[in-house]
């Protein structure tokens, strides 16, 4: 699959294979293949896992994710990541009214091939890492 570089005429019927052409060049421009145009801020990967690192629901460009430890995630790409790249995360932690400590995902490896990051918490009594539900999108800078 490659990137090909055409336009469209008013009035013009749509056939199925320019339906594919299209879609062979969203998938060329999400996974930033070389000859593409370049786009900053563009999602190239993600993903939702439970607390036990299982992948759930939809993925893109992730071959596995694994628990390395209590609270402690990788998650490896399909495709390598060249020069930098981000990380948004999301996550499903809370105990209800009777729980006062505060949870958040930190990153703390990332590499061409993959990422590592833990689910923490903290309150005024402890902290420590936490094995949370959590989401990431990756983009491309």
């Amino acid at each position: 699959m490659a990137y090909t570089t055409f336009s469209f005429s008013s009035g013009q019927v749509l056939t199925s294979s320019a339906m594919n052409a299209l879609q062979n060049n969203f998938e060329a421009l999400t996974e930033q293949q070389s000859g593409t145009p370049r786009f900053r801020g563009v999602a190239r990967a993600w993903f939702s896992h439970d607390g036990a690192g299982t992948l759930v629901g939809s993925q893109y460009n992730i071959t596995s994710t694994s628990r390395l430890a209590l609270g402690k995630y990788q998650t490896n790409f399909s495709v390598v990541f060249s020069g930098t790249y981000g990380v948004s995360c999301g996550f499903l932690g809370g105990g209800g009214q009777s729980d006062n400590r505060a949870r958040n995902v930190t990153l703390y490896t990332q590499a061409s091939t993959y990422v590592q990051y833990k689910g923490r918490n903290s309150s005024t009594q402890q902290d420590g890492d936490e094995d949370l539900p959590i989401s990431l999108t990756i983009w491309q800078d």
